[in-house]
């Protein structure tokens, strides 16, 4: 036994950490290292982004010229109006309609929608029209794309406020 009490003296006696102290505590102090500490922040900001698209999905608006269920209060687009005995391509609740133009008569311009029915849009001086600058309703092509803001009236006949034609694709 006299082995042992020599060799707890050495213990004791010799240092407790071979190196720099300072280095040793800095490097407890840190329990995570820089890595770390960057993926954790990727992780964070992935979920945030999630969350925000969730929401947006869950919560946000849908576009003006979303088409709205048949048979809706306001009659849906493509959908039949009580009383006004005609299929409408447009929206019956005074939002407009998209489609292509088939023809332009005079101050009309009929819009095919994606369904396949004809909107009729009636145009006035107040009417807008955009062909990538300012123009008239002569400018709108039969075959081009358009977005029509206005009013539907009764008979499904759209009252524009404005006609966008879309860019080329």
């Amino acid at each position: 036994m006299s082995s042992t009490p020599s060799d707890a003296e050495q213990v004791i006696a010799g240092p407790a950490v071979d190196g720099d102290l300072n280095a040793e505590m800095r490097r407890a102090a840190r329990p995570y290292s820089r890595t770390t500490l960057v993926l954790a922040g990727l992780v964070v900001l992935a979920i945030a982004f999630g969350g925000g698209a969730w929401t947006h999905a869950a919560f946000g608006s849908s576009p003006a010229t979303s088409p709205r269920s048949a048979g809706s209060g306001q009659g849906g687009q493509g959908g039949q109006q009580a009383g006004a005995g005609q299929q409408g391509g447009g929206f019956r609740g005074g939002r407009g309609t998209t489609g292509t133009v088939d023809r332009v008569e005079g101050s009309t311009v009929y819009v095919k929608t994606a369904q396949g029915t004809e909107v009729k849009v009636s145009t006035s001086d107040s009417t807008t029209v955009g062909v990538t600058q300012p123009g008239k309703v002569t400018d709108l092509k039969p075959g081009a794309t358009v977005v029509v803001q206005g009013q539907a009236g009764e008979d499904g006949t759209v009252a524009a406020q404005a006609i966008t034609q879309q860019a080329a694709r």
